[in-house]
């Protein structure tokens, strides 16, 4: 160690200090308390041996001096004092002094006092060390965290979440949730919702559900199916994420234009549908294994549907919410839960819902993260079909040209069977719609118009499919899976897309052509008045019509041209 020896009288110091030099510690000498100040900064040393009384500043004063300028570093100070200055060594003492010994100064006692001094320092040093090693921790790891924070809030874009019909609630049982709730709209204005829960919670499992933002929101944007965005997200948690990570998952689609909800409930709580007075009318079970545990090959995507008649609300909620546990471990539990929704009103439900789990905390902490979200639906629903697009004289010049008008550019696509059987080709052709400048502000109408041009094609055209499989309760369920079994069974025939972008009088005009090598069908019906009992009333095709200037079939009913004029059904 390094000692500061503090004494007025020459002979007291130089014995000392030769007596400590003899132990072999390094010795700094000082004659009166400033002298012992001046140093004491300059040679920090790790112990101070001094007088109580000396000249210029006494021993006390130099001790609370030193301390004062020390702050949070510990330095030893161990006053020697002689008979009858008991009081004001106390008072020293009370001041930030250490120890003492008496005069005349017995050796032996001093050298174990310095040995129980250097054996307190050295462990004072390590809890020193660990603690600045514990604070760099401490700042790496909120440094980690807010990047992750920063990088979760880029990724999962919440201003999404703030869709007109979507109220939601996370609360992280951390500073990071391990819980993440996404939302989007497809281009056909589908909103799809994404509610998952990494093991855990913390960073670790933030981590864990970050690598499912980008499948999601890349492929709705695109219009991809809950089941293709299933495949994308199982691949890269098990791309990305250890041995033994995996990631409960439940996915939701809302179709307003068909009237359809569409669930897949991979390990989370069991989703309900509410009506508007609370009342369950239907749920969705988990019935999948979390994302990550199995091969994509070996997994499920079969999502369940319902088709609703009226208004109500779909809720979806991590087990953090179920489990919460009250002061007494009583949970707050799914009962409870429906219980109060059904107590409140829809536009209250939410500000209700978290004041019934403070209560139920009653001031502890919950241990999971919690996450809940609300999806409303049937705000809009119409039991007309919409009308044909309003045909002004603008459009109707317009429309008079087509045959003249300039091609502005040309899009192409013919897929046989074994192509229609594994790509989702409106999703692909959508890709190269977006980048055209004059169509990228209404992707949503020419989605719908050629998803629906497409599945007419693909579904009676080819697959030679009857619509009246969608009646009755389970009419849709059993459609679809005629559909699958038809599809993966097809070994001939095929579809061609054209899209073709014309300019007439200074107006953009896409025309699409479809054609599809199948029979065709009796398309001069769908042409005869509504009041004709004869007329074919396709919705699908009657949404086209309301959306397009014109739609025409030709031969026998296997090719359909349609145009359509951006921004013409706003008009």
């Amino acid at each position: 160690m390094k000692i500061l020896v503090v004494d007025d009288t020459e002979a007291v110091l130089l014995l000392i200090s030769r007596f400590i030099e003899a132990l072999g510690h390094k010795v700094v000498q000082a004659r009166d308390g400033k002298e012992a100040l001046e140093l004491w900064r300059q040679h920090q040393p790790d112990l101070v041996l001094m007088d109580m009384m000396m000249p210029v500043m006494s021993g006390p004063e130099a001790a609370v001096a030193i301390k004062a300028e020390a702050g949070e570093s510990w330095v030893p100070i161990v006053f020697v004092t002689g008979v009858g200055e008991e009081n004001r060594l106390a008072d020293a003492i009370e001041r930030g002094a250490d120890d003492y010994i008496s005069k005349p100064v017995n050796f032996r006692v001093l050298e174990a006092k310095l040995k129980a001094f250097h054996r307190t320092l050295e462990l004072n040093r390590k809890v020193r060390e660990q603690s600045a090693r514990l604070a760099s921790y401490y700042d790496a790891a909120e440094e980690e965290k807010r990047v992750v924070r920063h990088l979760m809030d880029q990724m999962v874009n919440a201003e999404r979440l703030y869709d007109p019909l979507l109220d939601y609630w996370l609360s992280p049982a951390e500073s990071l949730s391990g819980d993440l709730i996404a939302a989007a709209r497809t281009p056909g204005q589908v909103l799809y919702v994404l509610l998952a829960d990494g093991i855990g919670h913390g960073l670790t499992a933030a981590l864990n559900v970050l690598p499912l933002t980008q499948p999601f929101y890349s492929m709705a944007e695109k219009g991809y199916s809950l089941s293709d965005i299933l495949v994308e997200m199982n691949n890269k948690v098990r791309q990305v994420l250890p041995v033994g990570r995996f990631v409960a998952t439940v996915l939701i689609a809302i179709d307003e234009v068909t009237g359809c909800i569409e669930v897949w409930n991979g390990g989370m709580p069991t989703v309900h549908m509410l009506d508007r007075a609370g009342k369950v009318v239907h749920q969705w079970k988990s019935s999948h294994l979390p994302l990550g545990i199995v091969p994509t090959q070996d997994m499920e995507t079969t999502t369940s549907r319902f088709f609703y008649s009226a208004p109500g609300t779909v809720l979806a909620c991590s087990d953090g919410l179920t489990e919460a546990r009250a002061p007494d471990g009583e949970a707050f539990s799914e009962q409870r839960l429906l219980q109060l929704l059904l107590q409140h009103p829809e536009g209250d439900r939410l500000v209700a819902l978290q004041a019934a789990l403070n209560a139920h905390l009653n001031g502890s902490p919950h241990h999971d993260d919690i996450s809940m979200v609300m999806m409303r639906f049937g705000e809009r629903m119409r039991e007309d079909l919409p009308p044909a697009a309003l045909q002004t004289a603008e459009t109707q010049a317009t429309m008079a040209l087509v045959g003249s008008g300039e091609s502005m550019w040309h899009y192409s696509l013919t897929l046989g069977a074994e192509e229609l059987r594994y790509i989702n080709t409106v999703p692909f052709m959508m890709s190269f719609v977006n980048e055209i400048k004059a169509l990228r502000q209404f992707q949503s109408e020419v989605f719908l118009i050629l998803s629906e041009l497409f599945v007419n094609a693909l579904d009676h055209g080819l697959l030679n499919m009857d619509s009246r499989l969608k009646r009755g309760e389970q009419g849709m369920d059993r459609y679809l899976l005629e559909r699958g079994s038809r599809l993966a069974a097809l070994t001939q025939g095929h579809i061609g897309i054209d899209l073709n972008g014309l300019r007439i009088n200074g107006r953009d005009v896409l025309r699409i052509r479809i054609k599809d090598s199948g029979p065709g069908f009796d398309w001069p019906r769908f042409n005869l008045p509504n009041d004709d009992p004869a007329r074919l009333h396709g919705r699908g095709l009657m949404l086209v019509r309301s959306m397009c200037a014109s739609i025409q079939f030709t031969g026998s009913g296997n090719e359909v041209i349609v145009h359509y004029l951006p921004g013409l059904t706003a008009g």
